[in-house]
């Protein structure tokens, strides 16, 4: 059973993933862009071919296949139809449409961002397209490598490109096919998109915000319970693992001096 000197752990833990779920993201906005917490902006609209061909095309995995990949806008090739990425078979015959250009949603892993696609055929079977974006400040050329099928019907793409770095690209123009009453829409609306202070309900984050604040009270109102009744704690030592709590802020100073010292070489103190 956990004791109560692990509850600080847990809770830290917690609050981690929390942070995480609330700030690590990349919100959609367009096909073509997502927005990280910051307000910096991951465009890959420059990056696209708009005549329907594909940016970056046959291009071979260790599958055996060849794959072609266009960001923003779709293309065509063979029986690819609007999509945003396709296989081809190894003696290019055939082709299979893995991702539609409509379909893309975006997620942050805590390091790229990541374009996701998917495309449903007509027998009802379902392919998966993840393409890491790779930020490269070095402003050369990008770079796209397929990994090719990493597991059933699900794929992997790499895309190392300037643009994978925040507001390293500008916009470019509009897609040509803007998805149209999705069914499933990939985010919520951008800057230029309907209010949010509609009555849509209560959002993701306030519901997050609420579970941390109960799980908070609950750790201190159950630690303060036993600490009174089983160790016959008073005063400020009937707060579960007082010491902790009392040494917090100290560390915190000490995170912010180590920041400061990295961004400013001169700094020595905080006040």
């Amino acid at each position: 059973m956990m004791g109560v000197r692990e509850l600080p752990l847990v809770f830290v833990i917690f609050l981690s993933t929390f942070v995480t779920a609330v700030f690590g993201q990349c919100t959609y906005r367009d096909q073509c862009s997502c927005s990280l917490s910051d307000g910096s902006i991951i465009d890959l609209s420059t990056l696209g071919n708009q005549d329907q061909t594909p940016a970056f095309p046959d291009s071979f995995a260790t599958d055996g296949y060849f794959y072609s990949y266009n960001p923003c806008y779709s293309f065509i090739e063979g029986s690819c139809m609007n999509a945003a990425a396709c296989q081809i078979s190894g003696d290019q015959s055939i082709q299979y449409q893995i991702g539609d250009a409509t379909s893309v949603s975006y997620s942050y892993d805590g390091t790229n961002v990541h374009a996701l696609y998917s495309s449903t055929d007509s027998q009802g079977l379902t392919r998966n397209v993840d393409v890491t974006l790779v930020c490269d400040q070095s402003g050369q050329p990008p770079y796209f490598s397929p990994q090719g099928e990493v597991s059933s019907l699900s794929y992997a793409f790499s895309l190392t490109t300037k643009c994978a770095c925040p507001n390293g690209c500008g916009a470019g123009p509009p897609p040509t096919n803007p998805p149209t009453n999705p069914t499933n829409p990939p985010g919520p609306p951008g800057p230029s998109g309907p209010s949010e202070s509609d009555d849509s309900g209560i959002s993701t984050g306030t519901i997050l915000c609420i579970a941390v604040l109960a799980i908070a009270v609950v750790y201190l109102v159950a630690g303060t319970v036993f600490t009174m009744g089983v160790r016959k704690s008073k005063g400020k030592e009937a707060i579960p693992n007082v010491s902790f709590w009392t040494s917090l802020p100290g560390l915190i100073k000490d995170g912010f001096k180590f920041t400061f010292r990295k961004i400013r070489p001169g700094y020595s103190s905080v006040k």
